[in-house]
């Protein structure tokens, strides 16, 4: 490699994380599909989602196993652009459980899940104080940077609610104005 490092491909087809215009959205689609035509560009299984409420595409550069994410705009929402940083990284909320509405037997099981993670130190908990709602817990698990809300069965339907919010520790809004939980110290340690 020389002195200057090649730019991704990926990189190139858009300069910006968003995108301000339909226009440039449909440049950028254009050139994605010329590069996926060409075959040095592939469309891959979505790992980790940046958020749950968007659709989300990820796609490849073959020569340099780059990945980058696209989330189409939805105007007045900008969609992203954007490199992930690890592709193989998957959620960790999602592993303990994989769906959004646990039913009572299901968050119970949970609950005790994340009290034992919790206990060893492994998630970070928090209260949501500025809820009415009885029970409402915030989970952040740092190694992976992210924040799952889990609300008890009964609050606004017979099952309780598992969902990703958007607080990060390296964007500086994990815990925010939330209450951290500190947990008990262990007898003898």
């Amino acid at each position: 490699m020389g002195l200057f490092s090649k730019r991704s491909i990926l990189s190139k087809l858009h300069s910006g994380k968003e995108f301000n215009a339909l226009d440039e959205v449909q440049e950028f689609q254009l050139r994605l599909a010329a590069e996926l035509e060409k075959g040095t560009v592939e469309r891959i299984p979505v790992g980790k989602l940046f958020s749950y409420t968007t659709p989300e595409e990820w796609y490849r550069e073959k020569e340099t196993d780059i990945v980058y994410r696209y989330i189409p705009p939805e105007f007045p929402l900008k969609g992203m652009w954007a490199r992930v940083e690890d592709p193989g990284e998957r959620s960790f909320f999602e592993q303990l459980y994989p769906g959004d509405a646990p039913t009572p037997e299901e968050y119970s099981v949970l609950v005790k899940k994340l009290e034992e993670l919790w206990l060893r130190g492994e998630v970070e908990r928090a209260r949501d104080t500025d809820t009415p709602i009885e029970g409402v817990r915030v989970y952040h698990h740092p190694k992976t940077d992210e924040t799952f809300e889990l609300i008890p069965p009964g609050a606004f339907t017979k099952d309780g609610t598992w969902r990703k919010i958007f607080r990060s520790e390296k964007e500086g809004s994990w815990p925010g104005e939330l209450k951290k939980d500190i947990p008990p110290v262990r007898r003898g340690a």
